[in-house]
């Protein structure tokens, strides 16, 4: 099974195809609404097969902008919704190993009604994993979250074994206010996948690893003793910088003991 991923807007799938079948590094294609909206499920499948074909292995990012799966606005649950199950059919030909998923909690608008959201979340995910191949494993990846309380909440709530956690390094240094010790120790037996790219704690710069804050000796110590190894997705937004990561996680060793790369 592949463990090593890089992010790969499904628009620029065409331009890079060729580059991760010959390098044969596997992608997270994000699949955004207009991209759902500008492309029947066939067409996105036909695109992606031939990745398949090479060898590669898939997980999709779901399309997260202006979505809440627990908004206390019904036509916005529904259209959370709607989006994620639009992924079902691709999900049914494909098999990715994972779909991620944004929760679109924030303190500032929901602190004061934690419960209601909680509970209107996880109502849209058990309904989507009621309709999910029972193959695919939709994890729910921390945005705007100070501390990992309330997503491991949700995904006690939803209690499936096939929900899990997304844990994104850059996200947690812009948005976080703990340490990764307390962080795992909560949502580690959750973590199914990584989110991994660097900035200096100032916005979600998404640089390569290693040109910013992010305290990678410290993540990967972690990681390397958890019972479970989870997905390494690099999310480096230029090709320059997933280049970078690449080589920082060779000089580390990770690859070569953690990755199946």
């Amino acid at each position: 099974m592949k463990r090593l991923f890089v992010h790969v807007p499904y628009g620029r799938l065409e331009e890079v195809k060729h580059k991760l079948i010959d390098s044969k590094i596997s992608p997270e294609v994000y699949l955004s609404a207009s991209d759902l909206e500008g492309h029947r499920p066939e067409e996105i499948v036909d695109d992606l097969m031939a990745l398949r074909d090479a060898g590669l292995s898939l997980t999709i990012h779901a399309p997260f902008m202006d979505l809440n799966p627990g908004s206390v606005d019904p036509a916005v649950r529904r259209l959370t919704l709607k989006r994620w199950q639009q992924l079902g059919p691709i999900a049914e030909a494909l098999r990715p190993q994972v779909v991620v998923v944004h929760p679109g909690f924030d303190h500032w608008r929901y602190g004061a009604a934690v419960d209601q959201w909680l509970d209107l979340a996880s109502e849209t995910i058990k309904e989507l994993m009621e309709e999910y191949p029972p193959w695919v494993t939709v994890a729910v990846e921390n945005i705007f979250e100070k501390d990992p309380w309330t997503i491991k909440a949700l995904l006690e709530r939803v209690n499936h074994p096939r929900v899990g956690h997304c844990f994104d390094i850059g996200h947690f240094l812009v948005f976080g206010n703990t340490d990764l010790d307390t962080w795992f120790a909560a949502l580690g037996e959750w973590t199914v996948e990584l989110h991994l790219h660097d900035n200096n704690g100032d916005r979600d710069a998404h640089w390569g690893m290693g040109k910013g804050i992010a305290p990678w000796d410290k993540l990967f110590s972690i990681v390397v003793r958890m019972e479970t190894q989870p997905l390494y997705v690099i999310e480096a937004h230029t090709e320059e910088d997933a280049l970078l990561s690449l080589d920082f996680m060779k000089r580390k060793g990770w690859l070569r003991q953690n990755t199946g790369y």
